[in-house]
């Protein structure tokens, strides 16, 4: 066999199915910075509908490296998301990237991500950031919150708070992961809070964490009155437990 000819193989020789899977084990934001406008047939697989169309801004980097990142997205930003921002219906975002990525107007938007987020931080945009604000009163359907706390065992008022405004703010509001996903104890507490501090007409599938079973009790009061599915973390049951009348139908109870 003659090896010769592999000697002078590229990745350019791959078929376009291979390019594709290799594309998507990559990081978006680093195919977006190096691979866009290398070629034309780069620029085709890369701007697919398929592909483009959940624009994930999360990097995998230690903090030594926060300098080569904002240059990554500001570059993204300045070069590519004008192109393609009409086509992005899901965004994954984290503290590093949110703010120039909000920057553009995403017109078919409605699924969000918020990833690593301080809650302080994350309630700062949630006030601040009309933009933000606005794709949350107008268009997310969808909405997952991950948020990064330095003392995660300790009962957060502003966790709380920042849950009962997103379920008072996102009129359409349908889907929506509070903190259940992350590696931290970060329960939210609504017990005895009064009805117009917390509801929603549109919610219809909750994941969550909450501190005790009252918490869960009270989210099946009928407040939520459109709820369908209902997966929940509850730190400790301890409470005095009634009856409710409001039925869901799948509930997923997990006891830390």
């Amino acid at each position: 066999m003659n090896t010769s000819n592999y000697n002078h193989l590229n990745i350019l020789d791959l078929p376009n199915e291979i390019l594709v899977m290799i594309i998507n084990k990559l990081n978006m934001a680093d195919v977006l910075y190096s691979l866009v406008d290398v070629n034309e047939r780069f620029n085709r697989l890369i701007f697919d509908p398929l592909y483009i169309h959940h624009l994930d801004m999360t990097i995998n980097s230690s903090l030594d490296h926060i300098i080569s990142i904002d240059k990554q997205i500001s570059s993204i930003c300045e070069i590519i998301l004008s192109r393609i921002q009409h086509q992005i219906k899901r965004l994954t975002v984290e503290p590093h990237s949110i703010k120039p990525i909000l920057s553009f107007n995403y017109f078919q938007l409605y699924s969000l991500s918020l990833v690593n987020f301080p809650e302080k931080i994350l309630l700062q945009y949630f006030t601040d950031d009309l933009i933000l604000h606005d794709l949350f009163a107008k268009q997310i359907t969808h909405l997952n919150i991950n948020i990064l706390n330095k003392t995660p065992k300790e009962y957060s008022i502003v966790r709380t708070y920042f849950f009962t405004s997103i379920l008072s703010l996102c009129k359409r509001l349908i889907n929506l992961n509070f903190c259940y996903f992350s590696n931290q104890n970060l329960p939210v507490s609504v017990y005895n809070l009064p009805p117009p501090n917390f509801m929603s007409l549109t919610l219809t599938n909750l994941k969550i964490h909450v501190e005790i079973i009252d918490d869960c009790l009270d989210l099946l009061d009928g407040r939520l009155n459109c709820l369908s599915t209902l997966i929940i973390k509850i730190t400790q049951i301890s409470s005095t437990i009634s009856n409710t009348d409001n039925i869901v139908s799948t509930i997923l109870v997990i006891v830390l």
